[in-house]
């Protein structure tokens, strides 16, 4: 099992970013998906990172995927923390497990084919996005720091 990635909530994403990179001798890139406070914290190695969440901006089940939103809606369970798991299950056992705990769960492609995976929300609020092997493998071949800084740069316009 490996933890691919995390997702942690901040009153100054930025500066919270800043010093988990540093840690990690890595270094900071921004995070759209979050908003436009996020930033992912990398490590010195390119490979693993930390989603930086400007507190507030929960994960919540999203009409296609997981969606931030701000934190209005009454729902307080939501949260801004999820993890990301490789595991050495198929998806088609993930998702049968999933739901039979009663739990909603589904298929999901990040990035437009960035990698795959599977959504599990535990309780109906908790995001826990688990990857079988093999997506575990695109994950692990795509999503380094070099991989988003060539994602992010088609999306410069936008970030401004």
């Amino acid at each position: 099992m490996l933890i691919a990635h995390a997702s942690i909530p901040s009153d100054d994403p930025a500066k919270a970013a800043r010093v988990l990179a540093e840690i990690m001798g890595g270094e900071v890139t921004p995070f759209p998906p979050g908003g436009p406070e996020s930033f992912l914290a990398w490590s010195s190695d390119g490979k693993t990172f930390l989603e930086v969440i400007k507190r507030g901006r929960t994960l919540r089940y999203g009409t296609d995927e997981a969606e931030y939103r701000p934190g209005d809606d009454p729902d307080h369970r939501a949260t801004e923390v999820h993890l990301a798991i490789c595991v050495e299950r198929p998806e088609a056992d993930i998702l049968e497990i999933a739901e039979r705990a009663g739990w909603p769960t589904r298929s999901c492609d990040r990035g437009n084919g960035t990698f795959q995976l599977v959504e599990v929300w535990v309780d109906g609020t908790f995001l826990i996005e688990f990857l079988d092997p093999a997506q575990a493998k695109g994950y692990q071949e795509r999503v380094t720091l070099a991989g988003w800084k060539a994602l992010i740069a088609g999306l410069s316009p936008v970030l401004g």
